[in-house]
């Protein structure tokens, strides 16, 4: 196995990437990360996974090692820089895996460019389906925009990891040692300007359907369940699957919303048995 460790710069940012590679034959999955967090919380899997697949993760823009923010973003950002990555990684599809927020940006990219995906791989995912979809009301109370405001302020003023421990344990306080470790170096790599201005994007329904109708590549939902911390409500699920029928639906029910962590295990089992 060749494991490589890169940037690959989009004309505006350089992007984190990392791969574990067998063989130009094997097939090829990317796994895109969630919101304050970096390509390492796939370590679990593609640790394993590695032995089967090429693998690649990568760091989004103002999280990880990757590039940074101006003050002025959007989701967009996100998507495009991965589509250009893709774009000069690979010239065959790919299978394209992504855990909430990376869930929504691999959404995207498959809905924009069938050229470049062959399955999608849903991991518990920001769907970006309005209220009125999942029967449940967002609601982010001033006290979390302070919250993240003093965050932002922190990560800015941390000089090492070790900075963020005492806050990171504040808010986890019955997390393992390893996990506030992890937790803390995480925070570290995220973009204090992405933090102090959390992005927050409305979609009406014609939108989400639109985005969704036009993804025409196999699609698997790998869920948590939302009694432990999965965000896809039951209604959302129902409402999806009856906009893609020949969508799949896996949920791992001891798990919440990192499946890939709390049941890696299983995750891996589901992974292989739905990859040939």
């Amino acid at each position: 196995m060749q494991i490589i460790k890169t940037f690959v710069h989009t004309g505006d940012v350089a992007i984190d990437v990392k791969q574990y590679l067998l063989d130009s034959k094997c097939i090829n999955l990317v796994f895109v990360h969630g919101y304050s967090s970096s390509k390492n919380t796939w370590d679990r899997v593609t640790n394993e996974l590695s032995n089967f697949y090429n693998i690649t993760t990568i760091d989004l823009r103002g999280m990880g090692r990757s590039g940074r923010f101006s003050d002025k973003f959007t989701y967009d950002v996100w998507i495009n820089d991965l589509i250009i990555v893709l774009e000069k990684l690979f010239e065959q599809k790919i299978i394209l895996v992504g855990h909430s927020l990376g869930g929504w940006i691999a959404t995207n990219i498959a809905s924009k460019r069938s050229d470049l995906v062959s399955k999608l791989i849903l991991v518990d995912p920001y769907t970006s389906a309005p209220d009125e979809v999942r029967n449940k009301i967002r609601r982010i109370p001033a006290t979390d925009i302070e919250f993240r405001k003093k965050r932002s302020k922190k990560i800015m003023n941390a000089r090492t990891p070790k900075d963020l421990i005492s806050e990171t344990k504040k808010i986890y306080p019955n997390a393992s040692k390893h996990s506030i470790k992890i937790l803390s170096r995480m925070w570290f790599d995220l973009d204090h300007i992405l933090e102090k201005n959390r992005i927050r994007e409305n979609i009406n329904i014609d939108k989400f359907i639109q985005i969704y109708k036009k993804i025409n590549c196999e699609i698997l939902f790998i869920l948590g369940s939302p009694r432990l911390g999965g965000i896809v409500t039951k209604e959302e699920k129902k409402y999806i699957k009856n906009l893609l029928p020949d969508s799949k639906f896996l949920e791992l029910k001891n798990s919440g919303h990192t499946p890939h962590i709390e049941d890696h295990k299983k995750f891996i089992d589901k992974i292989k048995k739905e990859i040939k």
